[in-house]
């Protein structure tokens, strides 16, 4: 939505805990039995990283 590529946000993978990516999974197995699914549509960064944020507010 920003119209251009935000620093930081160089590669389209997930960082997090195993309980994190089991939970998802569960999630996922779940709305698919009724028809849905899951979409990661954002997340927060890491504290080095959170600076790159300025870029999406600077546009809001």
């Amino acid at each position: 939505f920003t119209g251009k590529p935000v620093d930081g946000y160089l590669a389209n993978r997930v960082v997090g805990t195993r309980a994190l990516c089991a939970a998802l999974e569960r999630a996922q197995e779940k709305a698919e039995s009724v028809g849905f699914g899951l979409l990661s549509l954002g997340r927060l960064p890491p504290p080095t990283r959170r600076r790159s944020l300025s870029a999406l507010v600077d546009t809001a």
